[in-house]
């Protein structure tokens, strides 16, 4: 048998078409979810603290009330001491005086360490502001003096007191700038109603310093140690 040709190779089929594409569909954009917050921490309660009012504090007061608020505190105390204080060494309580009103017992300033005369049948108290006298009365001795029951005074034009320097001998007195003619033991006389300095001087000792006022014809009597 002679030889036959090879057959030749097969075609390969062409590939067939791609599919045609699809149409694209339109979408509503979403937007993306929001995070989902975590549950917060249980809170426990707790009591406020307690604040302190405006007036102790001061805060949310303009600088003008603060300044109010201090000097009516410190109008207050003073006030207070004014109303009630004690005489020394006596314990007596003093009571219903006014702001600068000085007190004199028997004629004489009441002052810190200064003993009160001993009178069974009370004191007579007056009492003197801007130096002249405000009012006067007698005080039956007891546990207080209200100066509440004194008398008004009234000005008397050139009405006389008495001032009666006794103790220690041959001292010289000064009565407010004016010094007494002779030496002590002496007796003057002086205006009614005002305010004196007295200065008792004796030779080697220190000078003795009394505050004196007399009422109307009331003599007053200093003691010189």
């Amino acid at each position: 048998y002679g030889a036959h040709p090879s057959p030749p190779p097969p075609v390969a089929a062409p590939p067939p078409p791609p599919p045609p594409a699809p149409h694209p569909v339109a979408t509503t954009a979403r937007p993306p979810a929001a995070p989902v917050a975590a549950p917060p921490a249980p809170v426990h309660a707790v009591a406020p603290a307690a604040s302190a009012p405006p007036e102790a504090t001061g805060k949310g007061m303009s600088p003008g009330q603060r300044k109010g608020l201090i000097f009516g505190g410190v109008a207050l105390v003073l006030a207070g001491l004014a109303l009630v204080f004690l005489l020394p060494k006596g314990g007596v309580e003093v009571r219903n005086a006014q702001e600068g009103e000085r007190v004199y017992v028997s004629g004489v300033l009441l002052e810190p360490g200064q003993g009160l005369p001993e009178d069974a049948t009370g004191w007579l108290v007056s009492t003197a502001v801007d130096g002249k006298l405000h009012r006067f009365g007698k005080v039956p001795k007891s546990e207080h003096i209200d100066l509440r029951t004194l008398a008004d005074a009234a000005p008397q034009a050139d009405a006389r007191g008495t001032l009666n320097v006794t103790g220690a001998q041959g001292c010289r007195v000064a009565l407010g700038s004016r010094v007494l003619d002779g030496q002590t033991p002496l007796t003057s006389q002086m205006p009614a109603g005002r305010e004196f300095e007295v200065r008792v001087t004796c030779g080697g000792k220190p000078d003795l310093v009394r505050w004196v006022m007399a009422v109307p014809g009331q003599g007053v009597a200093l003691d010189v140690p």
